[in-house]
């Protein structure tokens, strides 16, 4: 498992940076949380199912959670309930001045949730493949603050992006993950 502080570090290194000379711990902090806003945006339009996690309402209108993303699915006594349609009057859930309308109490709902934001002393509980996005992220952020030419780094970091999607969408693609050049899980 990796740290924070251990990829700043590797970050520091690849941009010549290691005596914290041009970069304050708080700028690639930020850059790391930017690339973790990618990240779920490059899921979510990938149609990705990740971190989910769910919650329990007994009154049927819940405040939407300020971490969700998007909702998974919601179930009441075992049956999926589906959104609700605007044009009619169908049976279901909608979402209303941020809260979610349910149709019935003792709902669960199953969300996509953010992905955690770190401090600079925190343990990063990612997936490598994720943390090699986070670090060419940032690398990318910090050598075109000091206007480099960073063409590897925009390759290396779509090449991670394509294989993060193909993994994700085929659970039996992993194997593609151990054999990508560098990466180890």
């Amino acid at each position: 498992m990796a740290n924070i502080k251990k990829l700043i570090e590797r970050i520091r290194i690849k941009i010549n940076d290691t005596a914290s000379f041009e970069f304050q711990d708080n700028e690639l902090l930020s850059y790391i949380h930017e690339g973790l806003s990618m990240l779920e945006i490059l899921l979510l339009s990938n149609k990705v199912q990740f971190n989910i996690t769910y919650l329990s309402s007994a009154a049927s209108v819940c405040p939407v959670p300020e971490d969700m993303l998007k909702i998974h699915k919601i179930t009441a006594d075992k049956k999926e309930i589906p959104l609700k349609d605007i044009t009619d009057d169908t049976y279901g859930y909608y979402i209303l001045n941020n809260n979610i309308i349910l149709p019935c109490t003792n709902a669960e709902i199953y969300y996509i949730k953010e992905f955690d934001r770190y401090s600079i002393d925190d343990e990063i509980n990612l997936p490598n493949i994720y943390i090699e996005y986070l670090y060419n992220n940032a690398v990318i952020k910090a050598l075109s603050r000091l206007e480099f030419n960073m063409e590897t780094e925009k390759n290396e970091l779509m090449q991670l992006s394509s294989l993060i999607i193909k993994t994700a969408l085929h659970n039996n693609s992993i194997y593609q993950m151990k054999r990508y050049n560098g990466y180890i899980l």
